[in-house]
């Protein structure tokens, strides 16, 4: 099978090309991100005002690139394909997917999305890994459409000797900045929970100045994330209130790194894990501060829910980054 793979050469979706690659082996990549948009200005211009100004520089960028017949085009950047460079490219593939681990149907990311509105109908088959994406595709017409849970990968979301890994954080979060990720934060913080925060953009939290010694406000590759959740007794898995999260690639990722998770209460986490056995579920930052602290003091309990956490993951769900490609490949050639 001849694949084409749009998507970033960096982070998760890079970590899914690599699946491809190891399955498939005829595997081209094109990085859409690796063009004009690489420029901050011109990126924010995308965001902030519209994407249009750059839909006929992405299509000829993407077109030039394209030169050959594929069976399958895979898509994760598809916030950069429009209407009509998504009907060029079903000229040149058999079927064409787009695996979508954001939320296109809020106003979280500005006019990020318009292009792919106005290409959807187009794809043959849509991945989304929360129902409330399903919901908002629906309301719109879209019926290409399929949910799946968020995938890990089995290289770098690994138990290797994770058990007797030195332990050197009681708490962490490792994230992207929202505000009621930081409420929540905040809180635990002043509860004198010893906690550590890792990720992006929470320099730009009107606080920061008050919390940097606890808070290192940067992005991350995946292995240093890996490592970090590996060195924390505990990890909090936090949703986006402006993303509508339920699910997201933490949910899976921790438990599949083989640390205790420490979760918001939701539908979807409740349809995966077993509540006290699998994960331990929270609703509000009391509950958050008691519950950590008695696992805190019950470490063999903590390290048993952790692995049965990591079972379920990783021999039940087994949704690895190369079972998940799989299974939406069948999927789409399944559907006729």
């Amino acid at each position: 099978m001849k694949i084409l793979f749009i998507g970033s050469s960096f982070g998760n979706a890079y970590l899914q090309y690599k699946a491809l690659k190891d399955i498939y082996k005829k595997v081209d990549i094109i990085d859409g991100y690796n063009s004009i948009l690489r420029i901050k200005t011109f990126f924010r211009i995308f965001i902030h005002i519209s994407p249009f100004f750059f839909e006929k520089y992405l299509n000829n960028f993407f077109l030039k690139k394209v030169k050959k017949n594929y069976d399958l085009i895979y898509v994760r950047s598809g916030e950069l394909i429009g209407r009509e460079l998504i009907i060029e490219l079903k000229k040149k593939t058999k079927k064409i997917v787009f695996f979508c681990n954001d939320n296109p149907f809020v106003k979280r990311d500005k006019n990020k999305w318009e292009l792919f509105k106005k290409a959807s109908k187009y794809y043959d088959l849509i991945i989304f890994q929360d129902n409330s994406r399903i919901i908002a595709a629906k309301k719109i017409g879209l019926k290409n459409i399929f949910l799946m849970y968020p995938p890990y990968d089995k290289h770098i979301h690994t138990t290797k000797k994770n058990y007797s890994y030195k332990k050197i954080y009681d708490v962490v979060f490792v994230g992207t900045w929202s505000p009621n990720k930081s409420l929540l934060i905040q809180r635990l913080i002043n509860s004198n929970l010893n906690i550590k925060v890792f990720g992006p953009r929470w320099d730009k939290d009107p606080n920061f100045e008050k919390y940097k010694s606890i808070i290192k406000a940067k992005d991350f590759t995946y292995k240093r994330y890996t490592n970090i959740i590996k060195k924390a007794k505990i990890a909090l898995c936090l949703f986006s209130n402006e993303n509508k999260d339920t699910i997201t690639a933490r949910s899976i990722e921790i438990p599949a790194i083989g640390t205790f998770m420490m979760s918001y209460k939701t539908l979807a986490m409740k349809k995966i894990f077993k509540e006290n056995k699998e994960v331990v579920f929270f609703k509000n930052y009391l509950e958050c501060v008691n519950k950590c602290n008695y696992y805190l003091s019950n470490i063999n309990k903590l390290n048993q829910i952790a692995r049965n956490a990591n079972i379920k993951v990783t021999q039940i769900i087994k949704n690895n980054n190369h079972e998940f490609v799989k299974k939406i490949i069948t999927n789409v050639f399944n559907n006729k």
